[in-house]
């Protein structure tokens, strides 16, 4: 096993990274070459093994002792190990792990000119990726066999200390393989384009955003390590190609990577391009404002080079996803059902809430444990308030626990409640063992 993994030790530069399911896929767009697109030549020194269930190092073969292929997020995983063993217990030894997506099957993929995500673990060095400085030269080739659902991973790498690698391994994926979707392109590493996102300005002009990161919502959008935007007018997305430095339209783009301790935006405009170069084809459905075509290559003129194939249905700027209305003590979330709103008070009201539905009495509350909420009648309507800001008035109740204001501050909270009628948006927080969030009916008491 040792001799076998010898290469993982060996590159001394790789890239200490968390385990495989936090990997995202960077296989790039096939470049243009004499034999035309989706044709790559590996290196000519660089030879796959002929026989199957091997790996070879330095001439020396062993053999592959378990193999796995599965889908995850759009793209093939593929892990080889040299130990017999199962999936659930692959990462527990050594492997190396490479990821691709539908669109690379079937052809040789130059390591020196694209990226493929490839990781590795060993006893001694643990888990690191293989990146193209590393290697002198190096090819790989992802076959699928649609009848029986067979991947076979073939590799040659030359490393730059000498040391030569090669796998040929193959393995049954049982789910479906996965289908070719949309992409993004960041210098050269593809990944799957997991979010999108569509605002119309009210001037004519609309802007797509779009990234790798899988965010449900635009409000997310600056969690994601990097996403590109381009910001055209509504009358130019007709799906006609045009050269950003040959036209008279309006256009903008930018360019945002939030990758810790290297966040930098990119931009350019129609009045100002700053040495970019690239084509924009973009189209709008006339029947759904959220469906759009996109193929765009752009180069900003710092050399970053940004491809995105897109065909979907994009997530509106203004979507904020409905808050789900449930309370959360000591860690156990729970659902709420019924709320009752007690103002028989002039001055003090009661909140109840509890996860028991069809209550209607105060007294069904009490009887059922509901968490109890007492607030000056003035905090309603008026956003958020501390319980800093009514030291005697405002308290929660629950489990026999009270949450109230304290001279030496160890106690915090925030009740923020809006009440029309008996429609009732409440939040509450004590910023550590209870909190909920409940909009919808109440009960009102009065």
């Amino acid at each position: 096993m040792k001799v076998t993994m010898k290469f993982l030790r060996l590159a001394a530069a790789a890239l200490a990274v968390a385990a495989f399911v936090s990997c995202e896929d960077n296989t790039p767009e096939t470049p243009d070459n004499p034999d035309g697109p989706g044709t790559v030549t590996p290196p000519e020194e660089s030879v796959y093994p002929e026989k199957e269930m091997t790996f070879v190092v330095d001439g020396v073969e062993s053999p592959v002792g378990s193999a796995f292929a599965f889908p995850h997020e759009g793209q093939i995983t593929f892990t080889a190990s040299p130990d017999n063993t199962t999936l659930d217990e692959v990462f527990n030894g050594e492997f190396i792990q490479v990821l691709v997506m539908p669109q690379a099957l079937n052809r040789d993929i130059n390591l020196k000119e694209e990226i493929l995500e490839i990781y590795t673990w060993d006893d001694d060095t643990e888990t690191m990726e293989i990146t193209p400085d590393m290697l002198e030269s190096g090819s790989a080739r992802m076959n699928h066999e649609e009848g029986t659902n067979t991947y076979t991973l073939l590799m040659s790498l030359a490393f730059t200390d000498g040391t030569e690698v090669g796998i040929n391994a193959s393995a049954v994926m049982e789910e479906p393989a996965p289908e070719e979707g949309n992409t993004i392109t960041i210098n050269g590493n593809t990944q799957p384009l997991r979010a999108s996102f569509y605002l119309d300005d009210g001037d004519g002009n609309v802007y797509l955003y779009f990234t790798s990161a899988a965010i449900e919502y635009f409000g997310e959008i600056d969690l994601a390590l990097d996403y590109f935007c381009i910001v055209l007018n509504e009358d130019d997305l007709t799906g006609n190609e045009f050269d950003i430095t040959n036209t008279n339209k309006t256009f903008s783009a930018f360019y945002v990577n939030n990758t810790p301790n290297e966040e930098y935006t990119l931009m350019f405009d129609n009045t100002e391009l700053d040495g970019a170069t690239g084509t924009i084809n973009v189209s709008r459905s006339g029947s759904d404002p959220a469906s759009f075509t996109a193929e765009i290559s752009v180069t900003f003129g710092n050399g970053t080079a940004i491809s995105v194939s897109y065909d979907g249905t994009a997530v509106s700027a203004d979507y904020v996803p409905e808050e789900p209305n449930e309370f959360t003590y000591n860690g156990a979330t729970q659902a709420i059902q019924s709320v009752l709103v007690d103002k028989s008070d002039a001055d003090i009201w009661h909140i109840y809430v509890s996860e028991v539905g069809n209550l209607e009495y105060v007294s069904e509350f009490e009887d059922m444990g509901a968490i109890h909420i007492t607030a000056p009648a003035e905090v309603f309507n008026a956003g958020p308030v501390g319980f800093s800001t009514y030291k005697e008035d405002l308290k929660f109740e629950y489990e026999g626990k009270t949450w109230q204001y304290k001279e030496d501050g160890s106690v915090v909270g925030t009740l923020d409640v809006s009440l029309v009628e008996d429609q009732i948006v409440l939040d509450f927080t004590t910023y550590s063992d209870l909190s909920g969030h409940y909009s919808g009916t109440a009960v009102i008491v009065e």
